[in-house]
Parts: structure tokens; sequence; C-alpha cells
């Protein structure tokens, strides 16, 4: 009787674990998409970029100022990046 609920109580920690692991995610790339939409965003991020030479100073600041996370600091900035290349 007790090894069935320690297995029912790991395997439900496991689930929420998972589950919030998901939805980490999901709020990071939303949060992404809203800050892409974000002309101040945009505008600050661009200053930045014309007084850094290193894109990974970039990343950086975005991942510590939004907690946004890495791979999706990266791909903020590569994003704002060609933009303002293409214009």
């Amino acid at each position: 009787m007790n090894e069935t609920a320690y297995i029912l109580v790991v395997l439900s920690l496991v689930i929420l674990f998972l589950y919030n692991k998901r939805e980490k995610v999901k709020l990071q790339i939303l949060l992404q998409q809203e800050l892409l939409k974000s002309d101040h965003f945009r505008q600050a991020l661009q200053e930045k970029m014309a007084t850094s030479e290193n894109q990974n100073d970039l990343i950086a600041y975005v991942n510590k100022n939004y907690r946004l996370g890495i791979l999706y600091s990266k791909e903020l900035v590569e994003t704002v990046a060609n933009e303002q290349a293409n214009q």
C-alpha cells in the first residue's frame, strides 16, 4: 500500500514538472512575440546594437532584463538585426 502511494506521488510530481515546463516555454514564446511587436523594445535594442560590438552582449542583455532564456533572446536579437539590415 505504501509503495503504491509513493509511486503515485512521484508520478504526479513528474507530470506536474512536465506540465510546468511546457507552460514556461509557452510563456517565453508569448513574451518573445510581444517584445517583437513593441516599438520601444526595438528602438532600445537597435541603440544597443549601434554601441555594442558583440552580439553575445546583446543576447545577455535581453536575457538578463527580460528573463527570456538564451535561445529565445538569441532569436530576438537576430530577428531585430536582420530587420535592421534589410531596411
